[in-house]
């Protein structure tokens, strides 16, 4: 059967009445787990009967289903989590959009401008919260960082990311189903350096090692934003996998903060060197939390639309610029 019912809904009027579609590894681990003790679990859906009813069972969803719009028109649900593969995402936020459901979707918010433009339009015209997962502006050292730096200052932003190479028949490198990594990951990065900047990108600019979209996954990429900050991005799939996976340094007004892969800040001032440990952090509970909070005070999302649209117009804007270098 396409849906079977697990048990009644007994919603709390505090609590969002969430809806998941696609509930694989990654929504287990970083997004249900958060979800599941903030609010009233409704319907889950993922393309496999057996894998729903599981997911269903374990953390108490009233109904579990194979097809991904019996949670998006559900009357009961208010709030839907995408996280299926990249290709859907774009199908299933229009589609709870037009069925006035606030919705959380794992990055990235869509795979075209097309989509994208559609999703603004559609947003524009709905009381909807949307929120994109981009996780690493809710680290909590990441609020260290940026409450450490001068206000109303440009900021000169380093960011490297050393990727593990994926293999060649890898899901989010088929242009078709995961977009390729710059769309499916780099917007990650796009996203936090914009945040840290405090102003939306106004320019692009990037060069990859290889030419084929499908396959980018080493490349140098400049932005610059409204406010005159700068940010480069270095994103290397062609390294050790022994190297830590990020380092940020930020530079401001005589500051110099560095972000050691989300588990070391250290803060230098010409008096004072200040540095934070602690256990490695990228926002994922944050994130969630702060979301299921706008939902349940009637309050904006935490992450402004506008922000996001810039985001995701930046990610396309990059493969745009690599493959003008290389025509």
């Amino acid at each position: 059967d396409r849906q079977v019912v697990i048990s009644d809904v007994r919603a709390k009027p505090e609590e969002p009445a969430v809806g998941f579609i696609g509930a694989g590894s990654f929504a287990q681990k970083h997004l249900l787990p958060s979800v599941a003790s903030r609010a009233t679990l409704v319907g889950v859906a993922t393309a496999r009967g057996t894998s729903a009813k599981h997911i269903a069972d374990k953390y108490g969803f009233a109904f579990a289903a194979t097809d991904g719009n019996d949670v998006a028109t559900d009357p009961r649900i208010n709030t839907v989590f995408i996280a299926t593969r990249h290709d859907l995402h774009a199908e299933f936020v229009i589609r709870c959009l037009q069925e006035g459901k606030n919705v959380f979707v794992e990055k990235p918010l869509c795979m075209t401008s097309g989509e994208l433009e559609e999703i603004g339009r559609l947003y524009g015209e709905s009381k909807s919260r949307l929120m994109v997962g981009f996780n690493r502006r809710f680290a909590p050292m990441v609020a260290a960082l940026r409450s450490a730096l001068p206000g109303d200052l440009p900021r000169a932003i380093n960011y490297r990311i050393s990727a593990n190479k994926l293999p060649d028949n890898h899901w989010t490198l088929d242009p078709e189903i995961g977009g390729g990594r710059i769309i499916g990951e780099v917007c990650h990065f796009v996203d936090l350096a914009g945040h840290l900047a405090g102003a939306p990108p106004t320019w692009v600019s990037a060069t990859a090692v290889r030419a084929d979209r499908s396959r980018i996954d080493t490349a140098v990429i400049s932005l610059k934003f409204a406010n005159e900050s700068v940010a480069t991005i270095s994103y290397f799939a062609n390294g050790s996998k022994k190297v830590p996976k990020e380092y940020l340094e930020v530079f401001c007004g005589g500051v110099t903060a560095i972000l050691d892969d989300f588990k070391k800040l250290t803060v230098i001032t010409d008096g004072k060197t200040n540095i934070t440990k602690g256990k490695q952090d990228k926002g994922h509970k944050s994130e969630v939390e702060s979301f299921l909070a706008s939902v349940r005070d009637g309050t904006e999302a935490p992450i402004p639309f506008q922000e996001i649209y810039m985001s995701t117009l930046a990610t396309f804007g990059i493969l745009e610029s690599i493959e003008s270098l290389e025509s």
